[in-house]
């Protein structure tokens, strides 16, 4: 039988991180992976655009950006692509459809997003209040809170208020008329959620995103092959300890207070804290039983929404792909095919009755002759063999009139079911829950389980299922750890 001071369950991204800011501060820390590989779902990225540059800085992470031009392309069938860069903080046109009245517009359209989502991006970087807890320092982030909305002034406080409960087609259609540029900004909108841009509170699902990357073209794009080997290597050099190949059966409790885990293998590991980087279902419903819950969480955690409908499909070339209409300097871009509203719409409409509608949403990148290719609005349930064939193909047909040498070599595709088996995460969402109002701040993953904390006495909680949520910002391990050292002192 062993003994740490922490034990962290998944060596996830925001797992080593969380280690590395407690080793810091002087915990012995042991972080348990399943897995021979470390990294979870990082291995599935291709850049790594919404990294906190503050954690990198706290850590000490010298971690080298890739040489790319970061420009994001609107595809259309038609080849006349739109082509913009967001450089100094301006978003600049190299092609578009759109005029010169709706390039203006749109810009200011993204101005106007930057600020609004500027009152919120204060509270990215700590645990969010709870109303109704008396304590002080959580009525002291209440105030901040209102006072950062106080400080954009009347006329714009006034549009916040008014814009927070729309839809983002609403205010996309009062603003702008060209529907490449509207389906753009829409599908940044619904990514992470399951909403359409007809569904309200898109909106603020925009302005959430755009606060936690700090802008919604952000250029800032690091090595993603790196980021995990020297996160690996910063948690090691500060003492923690990695065992991979080890994966957790059962976390043990006595008392309401957590006292270590037993392995698969029946080793048993003592520790006084654990810390879950595994999704808060999976935790409480796998890892810890429901007879150490009550009734009314239980219920909560139920409801708590986790199904993925995100397939990523990874397709191996005979050679480096080449994208029509496109310039070699700007063939390291992202990306996008949503060409208008109703054409989300329609695919989102689909999916709500478990289908997949003939024309889907999707992003992608390369890397030398591999493109990865992100699918929206795939139903979880596809998981029949002959059913994910006619996917698969239907995928590649999209993605083939803009690719003008489609050789391929090796093709695979993983739907949500299959992201959920492969990498143990409830309903196979990558943010580890819908990205919703009902699902953030305060409310993230849901009421009683906020602030990264859980019922059980020094069990924590630092997945994607926290807040601020998904992508591979490293702030959710960052936050936790400063709670679980406030709450130690």
């Amino acid at each position: 039988m062993s003994k740490f001071n922490t034990i962290i369950i998944g060596a996830g991204h925001n797992g080593l991180v969380c280690a590395s800011y407690l080793a810091k501060k002087g915990f012995k820390v042991l972080v348990l992976e399943k897995n021979e590989k470390l990294g979870g779902l990082v291995n599935l990225s291709t850049s790594l655009n919404g990294l906190s540059s503050k954690v990198l800085s706290d850590l000490n992470i010298n971690l080298p950006k890739l040489n790319l031009n970061s420009f994001v392309v609107a595809l259309n069938k038609e080849q006349n692509h739109t082509i913009i860069k967001e450089e100094n903080n301006k978003i600049n046109f190299y092609s578009s459809t759109a005029n010169k009245e709706d390039q203006n517009k749109f810009s200011s359209l993204i101005n106007k997003y930057k600020l609004y989502s500027s009152t919120l991006s204060n509270f990215m970087h700590e645990s969010p209040p709870r109303v109704k807890s008396g304590n002080m320092k959580d009525t002291l982030k209440l105030i901040n809170m209102g006072w950062k909305i106080r400080k954009l002034g009347k006329k714009n406080m006034r549009e916040l208020l008014r814009v927070l409960g729309l839809n983002i087609a609403d205010d996309l259609e009062d603003n702008l008329e060209d529907n490449a540029l509207k389906g753009l900004l829409s599908h940044e909108a619904i990514l992470g959620s399951n909403l359409g841009p007809r569904s309200p509170g898109s909106i603020l699902t925009l302005l959430y995103k755009q606060a936690i990357q700090n802008g919604l073209f952000n250029s800032a794009k690091y090595d993603f092959h790196q980021f995990i080997p020297t996160l690996e290597k910063k948690c090691l050099d500060l003492g923690v300890e990695i065992k991979n190949n080890a994966s957790v059966d059962k976390i043990t409790i006595s008392k309401n207070k957590v006292n270590g885990v037993i392995l698969e293998n029946g080793d048993k590991i003592e520790a006084d804290i654990v810390i879950s980087n595994v999704d808060p279902k999976n935790t409480y419903f796998k890892l810890l039983g429901t007879q150490n819950l009550d009734t009314d969480f239980i219920r909560r955690a139920k409801n708590y929404r986790t199904k993925g409908n995100v397939a990523k499909l990874v397709l191996t070339l005979n050679e480096k792909p080449q994208i029509n209409n496109i310039e070699k300097e700007k063939m390291n871009a992202k990306f996008i095919y949503a060409p208008s509203i109703n054409y989300i719409e329609n695919a989102f409409n689909a999916n709500k009755y478990n289908k997949y509608e003939n024309e889907m949403c999707f992003e992608f990148h390369h890397c030398e002759n591999v493109i990865v290719a992100n699918y929206y609005y795939v139903p979880y349930l596809i998981d029949n063999t002959h059913d994910k064939e006619t996917l698969t193909q239907k995928c590649i047909n999209l993605i083939k009139p803009f690719v003008t040498n489609l050789e391929i070599s090796k093709s695979e595709l993983l739907t949500p079911n299959d992201i959920e088996n492969k990498y143990n995460i409830n309903g196979g969402h990558w943010h580890h829950g819908d990205f919703e109002i009902d699902q953030m701040l305060m409310m993230r993953p849901f009421y009683g389980s906020s602030q990264y904390k859980t019922p059980i006495e020094n069990l924590y909680l630092c997945s994607a299922g926290t807040h601020p949520a998904g992508g591979i910002t490293a702030i959710n391990g960052k936050n936790a750890a400063k709670k679980i050292i406030e709450d130690i002192k």
